[in-house]
C-alpha cells in the first residue's frame, strides 16, 4: 500500500528478487517438463491473480557455484553464521544455477555475466554494466 501511490504516478522502484527467487528456489525441485508449469504458473499468480507489479528489468547474475560457495563461507566466518539446509547442499545449489539459466531464458532476464574469458570480471565492470542497464530503463 506505501508504494502503490508512487508505483501508479511511473517513479521507478528497485526491488530484490522476490518472484525471481521463487522461480529459481522452487523451480530447482522440479523436473524440466514441470517446471516450465511452474515458472508459467508463478508468474500467473504473482502478477496476474494477485496484481504484484511485472518488473520492467530483471538482472540475473550469473555466477558460478563455487563461487557463491566460497561467498557463503566468507559470511559464515564473518558474521559466525551457519548455512542453512539448502545453502549446504551443493547439488542443489547446482539444480539452483542451472533453474536460474532456464528461468532467465524462459523470462527474457537480462543476464550478467560473473566471468570474461573465463576470468572474474573487475567489480567495477559488472557494476557499470548494471549502472548503464537500470539507466537505460529509467530515462
Amino acid at each position: 500500500k506505501v508504494w502503490k501511490p508512487i508505483y501508479e504516478a511511473g517513479t521507478p522502484i528497485l526491488s530484490d528478487r522476490y518472484t525471481t527467487s521463487n522461480a529459481v528456489h522452487q523451480g530447482a525441485k522440479l523436473e524440466p517438463p514441470a517446471r516450465e508449469a511452474f515458472f508459467q504458473w508463478l508468474y500467473e499468480m504473482e502478477y496476474d491473480r494477485m496484481e504484484l507489479p511485472r518488473p520492467d528489468l530483471v538482472i540475473y547474475l550469473d555466477m558460478p557455484t563455487e563461487v557463491t560457495r566460497q561467498l557463503m563461507r566468507k559470511r559464515e566466518r564473518e558474521t559466525s553464521t551457519t548455512a542453512d539446509i539448502h545453502e549446504k547442499d551443493v547439488d542443489y545449489l547446482r539444480r539452483c544455477l542451472h533453474t536460474a539459466d532456464r528461468a532467465a531464458e524462459y523470462y527474457g532476464w537480462t543476464r550478467i555475466s560473473f566471468r570474461k574469458n573465463g576470468v572474474e570480471r573487475d567489480v567495477d565492470e559488472k557494476n557499470d554494466e548494471i549502472y548503464r542497464l537500470i539507466l537505460s530503463y529509467i530515462q
